[in-house]
């Protein structure tokens, strides 16, 4: 699920294993925890007539004391910013899944889909416009500067380094210290640092 804040242009996308309504109502409440740390209180949703219309996401809507309104039948333009952001995401994520096949056959499959979505959600919402404001700044009202030294290329090689060298143990000299990993953003619950 991918919710789109109107005001800033912030996204933040949530990966679901179904489109199931419980999911959706988890992707909700962690779509406001996302908000709230960053001092946003979220009061209301504008949504297509999918999943949306759930009894079990009405609910949720109803109890957190939030409102909620519709788009006609097929009438995505009356969502234009969220559908046009979730087109930009795809695009990106497309590209760069694209471009690491491209660079590393064996190793990069369209099962990093979900994962090149979010990372692409994370440029998008550090990327600034012509006045020099990320959607990030926006939504949090804040100036935030990206931390580009620990930003990879999507799908790159990464080393990990073995657990025991980790905790402060020794490996034997000529034993393998890391092993290779691939590169899929940062993780949303740890430090930016964190890859």
């Amino acid at each position: 699920t991918v919710f789109v804040d109107h005001f800033s242009g912030l996204s933040f996308t949530f990966l679901q294993k179904s489109a199931n309504a419980l999911e959706t109502v988890e992707a909700k409440r962690a779509f406001e925890r996302y908000s709230k740390s960053h001092g946003v209180v979220i009061s209301h949703y504008h949504a297509d007539n999918g999943i949306f219309l759930a009894v079990e996401f009405m609910i949720a809507v109803e109890n957190d004391g939030q409102t909620i309104s519709y788009c006609a039948v097929n009438a995505h333009h009356q969502n234009g910013k969220a559908e046009k952001k979730i087109r930009d995401l795809q695009d990106m994520a497309r590209t760069m899944l694209l471009h690491a096949k491209q660079r590393w056959r064996s190793a990069i499959t369209a099962n990093l889909w979900p994962y090149a979505v979010r990372m692409a959600g994370d440029v998008s919402n550090m990327s600034p416009d012509d006045n020099g404001l990320s959607p990030m700044d926006m939504f949090t009202q804040l100036t935030l500067s990206p931390r580009v030294k620990h930003s990879h290329t999507f799908g790159s090689p990464v080393y990990v380094l073995d657990s025991r060298l980790q905790s402060g143990r020794s490996l034997p000299k000529w034993r393998t210290k890391a092993r290779i990993g691939i590169y899929l953003g940062t993780l949303p619950r740890h430090s930016r640092k964190v890859a």
